[in-house]
């Protein structure tokens, strides 16, 4: 049995070039979906450790080739399955002469993870939608939800990525927030942006975002600002922290035509952002901001 002190497992599984990799670096690691076209395959397994709000994670990006996958599920599963939180399983739509080699695994992959580790949740990703027609994407994640439904019973997601679209950024913050919402920590942040959101009439939302740019908590009228991330966040992130480098009050700025972003670093990993109508005044929305700021200090 695992210690309550070792770090939860999110493991990335899936066959050879379905892309795991790839979604490890765009949405943990702030990469651009051009930066990473030419990775190379992961031989047998590579870990790394992630934390945020408080709470710590490892990340296992498990190779993708049958040898491997069967060593994982075989002789392995105890190391790999024990300790997990959650399981991204990743489907490759580009190549769907493996489809069925990809439910084999996962069928196996599940059964382990009901054994070693029964509390887990499953994302099986569909991924790489945007090499598929919008008018036939519902009707295929339709017929390989029922194809991929897990031996066993145990909590399980379907959802629809692209690292070309904002469903990567969107799915990967249901992730993590599926993660550390079983932390208190976690549920007081919560707790804190609600509050806020209610009692003030100049944000319309508000954000905590990795510095990598995946929000994380999200709160308020959303709807038309946070799935900017995608392409005003990622395309402004590079001058956002060259910006909190040099400036002494930690603030910056981002405005399209009917918003403001105010963004603040809170930790080295966090960054607050909130969102307002131009038609609120900025002081007004500093204010706010700065109150926000002050409550979550000391909870992120």
């Amino acid at each position: 049995m695992a210690t309550a002190h070792v770090a939860k497992k999110l493991l990335l599984m899936g066959l050879g070039a379905s892309g795991k990799s790839s979604i490890r670096s765009v949405a943990f690691e702030g990469k651009s979906p051009e930066d990473v076209k030419d990775y190379k395959a992961t031989i047998n397994y590579t870990r790394s450790m992630k934390t945020i709000i408080q709470n710590p994670f490892q990340i296992f990006d498990c190779g993708g080739q049958e040898s491997f996958i069967s060593v994982f599920v075989g002789e392995q599963a105890e190391l790999i399955f024990n300790n997990v939180a959650i399981l991204v399983w990743v489907v490759d739509l580009s190549d769907f002469d493996q489809v069925s080699t990809s439910k084999f695994y996962f069928k196996h992959a599940a059964t382990k993870l009901a054994d070693y580790s029964p509390d887990a949740v499953i994302f099986c990703l569909f991924h790489k939608l945007d090499l598929i027609m919008s008018d036939t994407r519902s009707k295929i994640m339709e017929t390989l939800q029922e194809f991929f439904t897990p031996p066993v019973d145990i909590r399980i997601h379907y959802r629809g990525t692209s690292i070309f679209e904002k469903s990567i950024y969107t799915v990967t913050a249901e992730i993590v927030r599926t993660l550390i919402m079983q932390s208190s920590q976690a549920q007081t942040v919560t707790e804190v942006l609600q509050k806020f959101i209610k009692s003030t009439e100049e944000l319309s939302g508000i954000a905590l975002y990795t510095d990598e740019g995946l929000p994380v908590f999200e709160e308020g009228d959303l709807a038309d600002a946070i799935l900017i991330p995608a392409n005003l966040w990622l395309s402004n992130l590079d001058r956002i922290r060259d910006e909190f480098k040099t400036s002494t009050t930690y603030k910056t700025y981002l405005e399209t035509d009917d918003l403001i972003f105010v963004c603040e670093r809170l930790k080295s990993e966090i960054i607050l952002t909130g969102i307002a109508r131009k038609v609120a005044p900025l002081q007004y929305i500093l204010i706010k901001m700065e109150e926000v700021a002050n409550a979550l200090k000391d909870l992120v």
